[in-house]
């Protein structure tokens, strides 16, 4: 059975379609609202590093996932297959920064990763900052694929 897909995920969902019509480096309205996905709370991870924030994602930062994972994903996925994988990565967002496999920390300047490992698909990698406006607020700048590696 498939989780329920909150409203706020929908929402990106949706604006990643529209995008994912667009040629690289169209314009988009507002491109610097942010637009919030969830706040952290109950994790498996009891020590979360972010525990109570809440996480955003700019439309700016939406498109840019959409165009970049759309070239990257089309050299090995048929066309009908790349939007799919693009918004079960969005669907995964909460998931990933909640439940993390992985969680790394670079302090200068402040940046935090997470990874979240999918059985025989690759991890997705989520890079957040904190927000310059808000307090308690993580703005993810990034999603990427990642492929997983072997532990030695």
């Amino acid at each position: 059975m498939r989780p329920v897909i909150s409203r706020r995920i929908n929402k990106i969902k949706d604006l990643a379609k529209g995008y994912y019509l667009l040629n690289k480096g169209d314009l988009i309205e507002k491109h610097d609202e942010l637009l919030r996905i969830h706040t952290i709370k109950d994790s498996k991870n009891d020590k979360h590093p972010h525990k109570n924030n809440r996480v955003y994602i700019s439309r700016r930062s939406i498109k840019h996932f959409v165009e970049e994972r759309k070239i990257q994903l089309a050299k090995y996925h048929p066309e009908a297959e790349v939007l799919l994988r693009i918004c079960f990565a969005i669907e995964q967002i909460p998931e990933v920064i909640t439940n993390f496999d992985r969680y790394e920390f670079e302090p200068n300047p402040e940046k935090f990763f997470y990874t979240k490992h999918y059985p025989g698909e690759p991890s997705i990698r989520i890079l957040c900052e904190r927000s310059k406006n808000k307090n308690k607020t993580l703005e993810i700048c990034s999603i990427h694929y990642k492929k997983q590696q072997r532990d030695k």
